[in-house]
């Protein structure tokens, strides 16, 4: 039985000394149930990473360590009613880097598995979406590990859809602007052993075209680096320059008359306001010098941490190339980007460029970009153009920001309430052409040269585009 005794003004209860305020106890954190096994998944978690701030992989990072921790984590979830406010912080927290640690090996192991050091992809049937899924969420939130495995990743994602081109090319009956579609593909890989051993695979496919077309094939092979295709364009060269040049001016007013066309996404861009007609009509390619190139300069939108925002990255090329908004990053130009609460891209950019949201297409559309960068400078809707159209744009000094497919493959459409949109749908600065092929500054994977038909396929399933002045 406790007693009390009143001692000078000091209450003793049962030997504990009670005071005033001025010398209190701080009070301490509850013990629980679940706290050693939250602390138990802290350590295993913050053994994944290499530091302490979660930004690069630990060295034995490894499926055994991934088991072993999201055991543990399953162990605290069961408790989860058992810990208190803080202790919930940090169990959020974990489950978060563990997420981001799974990720960070499956991109390690599929570029270890698939590419190897030959640099070569060893299964031709890989899917490359899931990789690259993984990828943009590490860019989210993993960026400096990102930045490190950055180059693999593109080759991967390259070779992956450069093999499927190839696929495409070599099947069914012959196609010439599928053929040039893997070409390109191939060589924007850029890795010999890469082209050693799909260019050969075109060969054959090239044999089935009408001769006109294969002799056009031989010296786009013979300018690739192909010594097979090189004899072939010197043998054919003399015999079919006239037959070529017929069938290419064929090919140039087919096109034009195609693009007067218009599906899925593309039927809907006359509610954006087409003021085309002119650019469309100013001459074709015909009436321009032979080349041109500007010379806009690239700007990554993987960098920004935005793998969604090639929208933004494309537009700020055009805008610094012709002196406009001069002293904005790419950063800073997406936040004065108009966000469509409904997901509508007509009215505005669906979701986040920052990472990819399920459910929600991504982009903003002409109706909606041209206002915003029209508030930077000459921005003029020119959807519905011709290839001509672009050019003219081009040969007046514009370059063209261009709604296409990504790495210029058929278009995945997919119904949205807003209507029909392309889900591989990708945009590009244009900023010049030759005799055979269109000049593209790509926020995503560089410069590079892109031959007429792959554009123009790719530009014409939606058709829009805008011309910056």
């Amino acid at each position: 039985m406790k007693t009390m005794v009143k001692t000078g003004g000091i209450i003793v209860l049962s030997g504990l000394l009670l005071a005033g305020c001025g010398n209190q106890a701080k009070a301490s954190t509850p013990k629980t149930t679940g706290q050693p096994q939250l602390t138990r998944l802290t350590k295993q978690v913050r053994n994944l990473y290499a530091d302490s701030k979660y930004e690069m992989p630990a060295k034995q990072l490894s499926e055994a360590a991934l088991t072993k921790a999201k055991t543990q984590k399953d162990k605290v979830y069961k408790l989860r009613g058992d810990l208190s406010k803080v202790q919930l912080k940090t169990f959020k927290v974990d489950q978060q880097q563990l997420q981001a640690a799974k990720k960070i090996f499956s991109v390690q192991d599929t570029l270890n598995v698939e590419l190897g050091k030959d640099q070569l992809l060893k299964d031709e049937n890989f899917k490359v979406e899931g990789f690259n899924n993984d990828f943009a969420y590490l860019l989210a939130h993993k960026a400096k590990f990102a930045a490190t495995i950055k180059d693999k990743a593109t080759l991967l994602d390259r070779e992956a859809k450069a093999v499927a081109l190839v696929k495409a090319a070599t099947t069914g009956d012959p196609d010439q602007t599928k053929i040039d579609q893997a070409r390109d593909a191939i060589n924007a890989v850029n890795v010999k052993a890469f082209k050693d051993k799909y260019l050969p695979k075109l060969d054959e496919a090239i044999k089935n075209l009408p001769k006109d077309q294969q002799a056009e094939q031989a010296k786009k092979q013979a300018a690739a680096g192909d010594p097979q295709q090189a004899s072939i364009a010197q043998a054919t060269a003399s015999s079919s320059s006239s037959i070529a040049t017929a069938s290419s001016q064929g090919t140039t007013q087919a096109a034009a008359s195609n693009n007067t066309k218009s599906t899925g996404a593309g039927a809907q861009n006359s509610a954006g306001g087409n003021s085309n007609s002119g650019a469309a009509n100013n001459g074709g390619s015909a009436a321009q010098s032979s080349s041109k190139v500007l010379g806009v300069s690239f700007i990554s939108q993987e960098a920004a941490g935005a793998p969604e925002g090639c929208e933004a990255a494309s537009a700020l090329e055009a805008l610094h190339y012709k002196g406009h908004a001069s002293g904005m990053s790419l950063a800073s130009f997406l936040r004065t980007m108009p966000i469509a609460a409904n997901g509508n891209p007509y009215q505005g950019f669906g979701g986040t460029p920052y990472a990819v949201v399920d459910g929600v297409y991504q982009s903003i559309f002409p109706s909606a970009f041209t206002p915003w960068v029209a508030g930077f400078g000459g921005a003029s809707n020119i959807s519905g153009s011709s290839l001509d159209g672009i050019i003219s744009q081009i040969a007046a000094g514009n370059p063209v920001v261009a709604w296409v497919t990504l790495n210029y493959q058929g278009p995945q459409w997919h119904h949205y309430d807003w209507g029909n949109g392309i889900d591989n749908a990708h945009v590009v600065t244009v900023d010049g052409y030759n005799g055979d092929s269109m000049h593209i500054v790509d926020p995503e994977n560089g410069t590079y040269w892109i031959s007429k038909g792959a554009f123009n396929a790719a530009y014409s399933y939606m058709k829009f585009a805008v011309a910056i002045s």
